[in-house]
């Protein structure tokens, strides 16, 4: 399982060995998009938009089902579970591919059993923090975090995805103490950062700047190598005094295992043409994401190269979730 996706790209190779001829017929009716978050979140409104367009490329509606929880693992096993027929897709992310693979003990799936469809594209998170605690920097956090260790808390979407990794990156670098508060996604951590119910939040910027452009909270630092062409004066957590610091989530398309290579073609055919849409592009480099060009062979390359970066820091961290 931990050899770098091995049967992806195996899926991959074989997929382009195969005509699309076969696939003549398909879709014959809707396609299911499962995403692993709750509705109103980052994900949710990225699988929403390639949807829409993926749909006229299609010509059959994509339905988005939110199958929320468990670090990605409850919409990745019941994709897992599903007839390997091309009607049922996951918007995976790192959590679902990579990082979770270290983090329990017994998946509920195989990581590199998926058929790959095409890489998304790859955003940065925000630290976002509460208006009550009045930081103006990075480091007053960290300042306020090592005069009382363990008080400060950091919410999450999800034990083990982006959003925690970051945080256990952070107070590595920092060398401070914070308590992990994990939800369900963005959508139920965000109001109890507004409220002040937590103090610190990693969040995508789609979902998090908003609220920071509405005065519901602060934000102090993005968690790219380099800052966003879109926010061009917030300051990167390495830029910020910890060099090196760049962490991201990223999105892919995947299919059950043993779906045949000539249905995840078409639909890779229909996500490459949403990725080339200028409409789509702004709309993601909006919601903080840079779109990839929608091949497996990029998924797979992604992968291969964040598999020990992840294992190293998910050890060092000592992370459990089961």
């Amino acid at each position: 399982m931990f050899k770098a996706g091995i049967k992806l790209i195996a899926a991959a190779m074989l997929g382009a060995m195969v005509s699309v001829a076969g696939a003549e017929g398909f879709p014959e009716r809707a396609i299911t998009m499962v995403t692993p978050f709750p509705a109103g979140g980052a994900t949710d409104g990225l699988a929403r938009t390639l949807a829409e367009h993926m749909a006229k490329t299609l010509g059959q509606s994509v339905v988005v089902e939110n199958r929320a929880g468990a670090a990605t693992t409850i919409g990745a096993s019941h994709v897992a579970r599903s007839t390997p027929d091309g009607y049922t897709i996951l918007l995976a992310t790192n959590s679902t591919l990579v990082t979770n693979r270290f983090l329990f003990k017994e998946l509920p799936y195989d990581p590199d059993a998926f058929a790959p469809i095409g890489m998304i594209g790859i955003g940065p998170m925000v630290l976002l923090t509460a208006r009550k605690d009045n930081f103006k920097s990075l480091a007053d956090v960290v300042e306020a975090a090592k005069a009382k260790p363990g008080a400060m808390t950091i919410a999450s979407f999800g034990a083990g995805t982006s959003s925690h990794l970051a945080a256990e990156y952070f107070q590595q670098m920092a060398n401070i103490k914070l308590l992990h508060v994990p939800f369900k996604g963005s959508t139920q951590a965000l109001p109890q950062i507004i409220n002040g119910d937590v103090d610190l939040f990693f969040d995508m910027v789609s979902t998090g700047m908003p609220q920071v452009a509405g005065g519901k909270v602060d934000v102090q630092a993005i968690t790219s190598a380099k800052r966003m062409s879109t926010l061009p004066k917030l300051p990167t957590v390495a830029e910020s005094g910890y060099d090196g610091f760049d962490i991201t989530a990223w999105f892919t398309l995947v299919a059950p295992p043993g779906t045949p290579a000539v249905e995840t073609q078409v639909i890779g055919k229909a996500l490459k043409a949403a990725l080339a849409d200028e409409a789509v592009r702004k709309r993601m480099l909006v919601m903080g994401i840079e779109p990839s060009d929608g091949s497996p062979e990029a998924l797979t390359s992604q992968i291969k190269q964040e598999i020990p970066v992840i294992q190293s820091l998910v050890k060092r961290a000592n992370i459990v979730v089961q």
